[in-house]
Formats: structure tokens, C-alpha cells, sequence
């Protein structure tokens, strides 16, 4: 937004005039929403075909561990993952995620020096998609870690059979340091990047010194809308793709532009990934995703203001995927999903008093 030029020397009363004018043209969707209404991130979701294999993945390569539900009160120990003889048909969950008659199942996990969950889920007895995300893809996501010895990575990867989407096989020198992108067992998407000695003087122990997310959008615009507009996400720096990015993510042409933000109330980073393919032989295939299907990105952010928050939502034009749009109660909280403008599932969890 463009302020008016106010003369130097003029009176108040015209310097008022002028900011009143502008500040009645600002586009409504530009007021960025109170800084409380999100104030965290318990876990970054995805679904899975087979929870055994894909924590098997994770934790052979990348020496994640499984999690107590951080839902359970003073919760110690992991609670494993649950056998389908012992998971049982819930019309809470139906409706929290539209999915009447499945089973569902989730794993909990804990990666280090990520100061948020992460979390797999595995839906049966339901249709469900499956069909891995090209990086250009709106709708895609990655998680992104900085690792200790990306070599060391690299090498159990290969032993693996992990696919590699980065062009030429192997890490490129790409913004901030030598990079890879490869694939889970389901196809996810999984960025790999070298930590700076900084950052490994100054983390734990464990082979991931840091943790990201990234997402594929059509249009930063309009995804800002919602993560920066209501949500009140910070924008911290946007940046057009150099080459060698380009070819991290798979393309020898075309535009990749990225905007890094931040959570609220936390110092974990989500990366928008807005690609223009023109002068590419690919083509760009939109998810229209299901919580089911294998891949699905969900984000579970932790909120405040519940009823007010699903009122601005609901006048911003969002989508619902809880039926009825109503959010279901637990004992722990309050929950609800809708879908963004590239169908990724957004979780608002209102942590019930005390918790």
C-alpha cells in the first residue's frame, strides 16, 4: 500500500486526512490478524501407506524416534505404533476428517532439534489417492532437514534405493550450502541440507540439527492470504531461485520464487515455493487432497480464540474438510480442518484449560 505524499510543513489536520484515506483504501485481506490467534505448532502431519515402513525410514536414516501423543497429559513413553487388530472405528475422528467408515491410525515422533512433532497417518478401509508430488505440483510439501554429515545421509540412502528427484543424482551447491532432494517410501518429498559448522556447534546431539517445512503453492499471493493475512504468519525474505535451486527441485529451466516465514509465537520456518514452468516440457498437477491419500500435508497449529478464529475463516471464503465445518471435543481440546487455497489440510487444535 502506497501512502499519500504528505508536503512537508502542512497542517495536522491534512496529514490526518490523507492517513485516513489510505488507510480506508487498504484492501481488507491486507490487516494482518492479532499475533495470539496462533501461537505455535504441535506436529507437521502426512499420511502414509504403511506406518511401519515409512517410520522405519525415518528412523534408519535419519535417527527419528517415536514420541508420546503430546494430547496425553504428563505422558512419558511413546505409545508405539498401534496394530490394526487393536484400532477401532471412531465417528469422532469421521467427522473431524470426513471419513466415515475408515479406521485410522497415527504415529507420534520426535526428531532432533525440531522444537515441533512429527507425525504420520495411515487411514484403511477407505479410497484413498496415491500419487507422489513432483516439487512444482501445487499442493506438494517437504519437510526440510539441515543434517550433521550430509555425506553419512547420503550413503544410507543410496543403500536404501531412496529415488533421487535433484538433477544429476547427487547435492548441488544451492542457497545456503550443498543440497538434496529425495523420496520416502510413499514418494514424500524429503530435503536434505548441509548444516553450517555454526549450526551443529550449536545443536544436541543427533544426525537432524534443524527441521523446516515447505510447501508448493499456485500463487504466494493468494497462499499469504491465509498464513500471513488471518493466521498472522511472518513474512521474512522472498527470493527468485538461482540454477542451481531449479535443479535441486528436479528443473534445468524455468522461475522458482520462495518466501520464508515463521510461525507465530515460534522460531519454526515454512517455505513457500511459487514455480512458473514456462519454457519447461513439465507440467504442473494440482492436488485436491483427501486426508486419506498417501502424502497428505497437514499442519497442526495451536491456536487461541477458537470461535472467533472459525468465524474469520468462514468470511474469508475458506473450505471446511470437518463435516459441518464444527469443530469435534476431546478431553485435551477442541479441533477442526480446513483446506487452503492448494487444498493442504490446516488443523486449528485449542488446547482445552490447563493443558
Amino acid at each position: 500500500m502506497r501512502n499519500p505524499k504528505i508536503e512537508r510543513g502542512g497542517s495536522a489536520l491534512a496529514c490526518l486526512t490523507a492517513l485516513l484515506a489510505a488507510l480506508l483504501q487498504a484492501p481488507v485481506g491486507s490487516q494482518e490478524a492479532p499475533p495470539t490467534v496462533v501461537h505455535g505448532l504441535y506436529n507437521w502431519v502426512h499420511s502414509t501407506a504403511d506406518a511401519e515402513r515409512a517410520f522405519a525410514f525415518y528412523r534408519e536414516v535419519l535417527g527419528i524416534e517415536l514420541a508420546p501423543s503430546p494430547f496425553t497429559s504428563g505422558a512419558a513413553a511413546p505409545e508405539g505404533i498401534r496394530a490394526w487388530s487393536a484400532v477401532r472405528p471412531d465417528e469422532i475422528i469421521w467427522n473431524l476428517t470426513d471419513t466415515k467408515g475408515s479406521r485410522a491410525r497415527t504415529v507420534f515422533m520426535r526428531a532432533p532439534n525440531t522444537p515441533f512433532g512429527l507425525e504420520l497417518s495411515e487411514f484403511i478401509e477407505i479410497s484413498r489417492e496415491s500419487r507422489p508430488a513432483n516439487p512444482w505440483d501445487p499442493g506438494a510439501s517437504r519437510l526440510i532437514f539441515r543434517v550433521r554429515d550430509l555425506q553419512s545421509v547420503l550413503v544410507k540412502l543410496a543403500a536404501g534405493g531412496a529415488p533421487v528427484v535433484t538433477l544429476g543424482a547427487g547435492p548441488v551447491s544451492a542457497r545456503g550450502g550443498r543440497a538434496v532432494l529425495v523420496r520416502d517410501p510413499d514418494g514424500y518429498l524429503v530435503e536434505l541440507r548441509q548444516a553450517t559448522p555454526a549450526e551443529v556447534a550449536a545443536a544436541a546431539d543427533g544426525v537432524i540439527v534443524g527441521t523446516a517445512i515447505g510447501l508448493t503453492v499456485e500463487s504466494s499471493p493468494v497462499a499469504l492470504r491465509l498464513y500471513r493475512d488471518l493466521l498472522g504468519f511472518e513474512v521474512r525474505e522472498t527470493w527468485q531461485a538461482s540454477s542451481a535451486e531449479l535443479a535441486l527441485n528436479g528443473l534445468d529451466r524455468g522461475r522458482l520464487e520462495q518466501t520464508l516465514t515463521v510461525i507465530p509465537g515460534t522460531a519454526i520456518t515454512v517455505l513457500f515455493a511459487d514455480y512458473d514452468l514456462s519454457g519447461t516440457s513439465v507440467a504442473a498437477e494440482p492436488f485436491h487432497w483427501r486426508i486419506q491419500d498417501v502424502g497428505s500435508p497437514q499442519f497442526q497449529l495451536q491456536v487461541r480464540g477458537l470461535d472467533a478464529l472459525l468465524e474469520r475463516t468462514r468470511a474469508a471464503g475458506y473450505r471446511f474438510l470437518s463435516v459441518g465445518g464444527r469443530p469435534i471435543q476431546r478431553p485435551f481440546g477442541r479441533f477442526v480442518f480446513l483446506l487452503d487455497a492448494d487444498n493442504i489440510l490446516v488443523e486449528y487444535a485449542e488446547p482445552a484449560a490447563g493443558q
